[in-house]
């Protein structure tokens, strides 16, 4: 994926694939577009369609555009025989609106494996349609260019002009995220040694530093002894003293 989107389609001669219409056989309902149909019967099967991808994801929203059947591809550059390889993924394609960034996905659930493809769509994507065919570069430049086959044109028209248009949302909304938050790692705090009660009691022994004067405290040997005194005479205190203690003999 060293070259645009483009010139790796210029550099590599499209094979048809001669065998995918004969395996296309996949029962979703005709209409490409959700939101066509308003039959009672059309929305069982929009709900049919999107509660396996919700039972992956619980975060998809809705199904914004589908088609039937696609077979996925990948382009190898690399290599002494460079040119499109079949990546063991066919079946339904579909692109969902998500709750939670990404905002959108590309999908296509496999009929034969649990090797599903899923792209979440980038602001930076290059996209490139022809007949039956659609192409598209995602941002992450070690990753292969995809290719998909569909069987009906008309149905790769009507993903072509959905994910135009997303691709053009996201690219106007730039301080949306659209790729998954990264959850912080939470500090971990070093364990206490059993010998460090002061550390454990709150008085660990301050880091050096510059000294303000204002922060400075004249301690006298009398003054010491009249604190340690009434210390030693709080309950309170006493028992907390003890209680560090034992945990420390643990």
């Amino acid at each position: 994926s060293r070259c645009s989107l483009k010139t790796c389609l210029a550099r590599n001669v499209w094979l048809k694939d001669e065998s995918a219409p004969a395996r296309y056989a996949y029962s979703l309902p005709d209409t490409a577009m959700i939101g066509q149909g308003d039959s009672g019967v059309e929305q069982a099967r929009l709900r049919g369609m999107i509660e396996p991808l919700q039972a992956i994801d619980p975060l998809v929203e809705s199904i914004v555009v589908y088609s039937k059947f696609v077979v996925h591809y990948l382009l190898q550059q690399d290599g002494p025989n460079p040119g499109w390889r079949k990546a063991n993924v066919e079946g339904p394609v579909y692109v969902v609106r998500r709750r939670k960034a990404p905002k959108y996905q590309l999908i296509v659930k496999s009929q034969f494996n649990t090797s599903d493809l899923v792209d979440a769509l980038h602001p930076e994507w290059e996209l490139d349609c022809q007949k039956n065919y659609v192409f598209y570069k995602v941002e992450d430049a070690t990753k292969r260019i995809r290719g998909l086959w569909f069987h009906d044109d008309a149905e790769r028209q009507r993903v072509e002009g959905a994910l135009e248009k997303m691709l053009e949302e996201i690219r106007n909304s730039p301080g949306e995220p659209q790729t998954e938050p990264v959850p912080a790692k939470a500090k971990v705090e070093p364990e206490p040694g059993p010998g460090d009660i002061g550390d454990n009691m709150g008085f660990a022994e301050p880091k050096p530093g510059p000294v303000d004067a204002r922060d400075s405290v004249t301690m006298s040997s009398s003054r010491l002894s009249s604190t340690l005194r009434s210390l030693a005479n709080d309950d309170t205190f006493l028992e907390m003293l003890m209680q560090k203690l034992r945990q420390t003999q643990v």
